[in-house]
């Protein structure tokens, strides 16, 4: 808003010089103003980037029905990790619960008793104190929510492939969001079936049933059959495709606040690790690589390889249809299992270290401070102890589901300390913050904080949070 310049004449003078010099202060303290917001800008956005020599797609490749190759790509050079500095904040300390398919109704809803449902479970979760609900929404190559991708879990309707009329997952992020509460989309991205190899299991929809069925043998390789379940094959560029389609499509049609995937990945693979499973495909690769004249790498490190090459485009679907949106693993506890030659194959350490996978790792550290091989104060400490991009926070997943068990349950999960106490969930709690490294905490799962059993210990580790 501009002075009026009718002034006395003898004032003329002192007036346009005072004049000059507020309009140059004014233009050199608003150019510093623009310049620093740039800057920040500009380094906040880095931070979420990925590295520009990934390779990642910025958008998700269309899956093609021809047979495609076997996971090929060569592995990007390790970028030296920034030191983290992710000291837990005050403000903004994470405090999650986990909302598993356990927690659903196997004879579907319809839309007045999801909603109730929804509200209940919100409602729990809001009153203890919880910042963040991890909402199953994928299980089984499945949906909970209106999906081009997917077919609609039986866990909806009651019946695999069959609308249940309404839309569970949009229900849940509005009546989360009501409660201040942030909702993140929970996925197994590889696993089909639990337990059968049947195709009554499967709607005949879906991409698991055509693919399985296909008179072409490189995409009936799509779906394993292993160990009584069903597989996606994680070396096959369809599924990959697949799987981060189906992660783009739900950023863009739901107000998520996060994508999230748990410690399903490989499966074990036991002493024939080396000719089970994807094994064909890897030796493919090997004869592709002899051809070319280059060398090719172990089975272990092309199976990292192929859950590495995932967890980038996941993390470059997300941020390129929502740049908020946070994506993040929670892995097994026991960090030594991860990186065993026939399990997992999950490279936490190069998704840490880097950017451009995770924002967020949340191993689930289910021990006790007791437990004779993987206790809670050593096995946080290994994780705290990986050097950790500076962008990547670490939360700690916790047992709430063995708090209150008795000293027959403890026993036999080889766990005596969480026998009939009141503090374990507490005590963890409080040594992880103490740390100045973890940035949060999720609680495995919701029905535990229903569990009369549970209560004394909930509470005690609730009020800590800050």
């Amino acid at each position: 808003m501009q002075k009026n310049n009718y002034k006395p004449a003898k004032k003329k003078h002192l007036l346009l010089t005072a004049l000059t010099s507020l309009i140059l202060i004014s233009c050199a303290v608003f150019t510093l103003c623009v310049y620093n917001r740039s800057y920040n800008a500009k380094a906040l956005e880095d931070i979420r980037k990925a590295d520009s020599s990934t390779g990642a797609p910025v958008s998700p490749p269309a899956i093609s029905d021809a047979g495609g190759t076997d996971g090929t790509d060569s592995e990007n050079g390790t970028v030296n990790p920034e030191s983290s500095g992710n000291k837990s904040s005050a403000s903004g300390e994470l405090h999650g619960v986990w909302i598993s398919f356990f927690d659903y109704n196997e004879k579907g809803y319809t839309r007045t008793s999801f909603t109730r449902e929804a509200e209940t479970m919100l409602d729990k979760c809001k009153a203890d104190n919880f910042s963040d609900v991890f909402v199953h929404v994928r299980m089984f190559a499945d949906a909970m929510y209106n999906s081009k991708y997917f077919p609609w879990s039986r866990y909806s309707s009651g019946k695999i492939g069959k609308s249940p009329g309404f839309d569970p997952l949009s229900i849940m992020v509005t009546e989360a969001h009501k409660r201040g509460l942030k909702i993140h989309a929970w996925i197994n991205p590889y696993r089909i079936t639990k337990d059968t190899t049947s195709n009554s299991a499967l709607a005949k929809s879906s991409y698991a049933y055509k693919w399985r069925n296909s008179k072409s043998p490189s995409l009936r390789r799509n779906v394993l059959n292993y160990d009584g379940r069903l597989y996606f094959n994680p070396s096959k560029t369809q599924v990959q495709n697949l799987i981060v389609n189906g992660v783009k499509e739900i950023v863009q049609n739901y107000d998520v606040d996060g994508i999230h995937f748990d410690d399903y990945f490989y499966p074990y693979l036991g002493t024939t690790y080396r000719k089970n499973f994807d094994a064909k495909e890897y030796n493919t690769y090997v004869k592709k690589c002899r051809n070319n004249g280059t060398t090719p790498v172990s089975i272990v490190t092309w199976r990292r390889r192929n859950v590495n090459r995932l967890i980038k485009n996941v993390y470059s679907a997300v941020k390129s249809a929502d740049k908020k949106c946070v994506f993040g693993i929670s892995p097994a506890g026991n960090i030594s299992n991860l990186y065993l030659n026939n399990n997992y194959y999950c490279d936490v350490k190069e998704w840490m270290g880097n950017p451009g996978y995770i924002d967020y790792i949340c191993p689930q550290i289910y021990w006790s401070f007791e437990h004779p091989s993987c206790p809670y104060k050593k096995t946080l400490n290994t994780w705290t102890a990986i050097k950790r991009h500076k962008s990547v926070k670490l939360y700690a997943g916790l047992a709430a589901y063995r708090a209150g068990i008795s000293s027959k349950e403890a026993k036999a999960i080889g766990d005596k300390g969480w026998a009939k106490s009141n503090t374990v969930l507490k005590r963890q709690v409080k040594y992880a913050q103490n740390t100045g490294e973890t940035s949060g905490f999720i609680f495995f799962d919701y029905s535990d904080l229903k569990r009369s059993s549970a209560r004394k210990e909930i509470n005690n580790a609730t009020k800590l949070f800050k």
